[in-house]
């Protein structure tokens, strides 16, 4: 049960901090490069494929949260510091990616429907919370990308 326990552990954060450096800086720029896709289309993509990716981090959150409290008891004493710690970094990102997907994300998608962002107009008003919430959302897929190799890095114990 032990192996099976750090194989999912294992398994859900790959999926997790995988996705997350795939999507934003792989999928996300290579979109904004397409000269087929104008850029109401590449953010319409965008609001998909973000609210895929918030649930998946969510659900691999509480998978992480969950396999990491049934884990702690095995540790023996000495590592079990450092599983904590591991533990509450977890909780960190999942609280992040939750924000993330009750929070920032909606009101983003909210302001872009209906907004012509091809024949933009800088003067509106709603560019400005766009602009705000996206460097929000940033941070928090930077601090989850952070605390996701600082989670693999107190596994990685002696």
């Amino acid at each position: 049960m032990i192996w099976s326990l750090l194989f999912v552990r294992q398994l859900a954060l790959t999926l997790w901090l995988g996705g997350l450096v795939v999507i934003d800086f792989v999928e996300t720029p290579i979109r904004f490069r397409v000269p087929e896709v104008n850029r109401n289309q590449v953010v319409a993509i965008g609001r998909r494929v973000f609210a895929a990716l918030n649930k998946l981090e969510v659900i691999a959150g509480a998978i992480l949260l969950l396999s990491d409290a049934l884990l702690l008891p095995h540790f023996r004493a000495g590592v079990r510091p450092l599983e904590q710690s591991a533990m509450e970094t977890v909780a960190a990102m999942w609280l992040a990616a939750s924000v993330q997907l009750v929070w920032v994300r909606p009101r983003m998608s909210a302001l872009t429907r209906g907004l012509d962002l091809v024949n933009r107009d800088p003067a509106d008003p709603r560019f400005a919370k766009i602009g705000r919430l996206h460097k929000v959302y940033s941070g928090l897929d930077l601090l989850k990308m952070l605390l996701g190799l600082l989670t693999l890095a107190l596994w990685v114990h002696p």
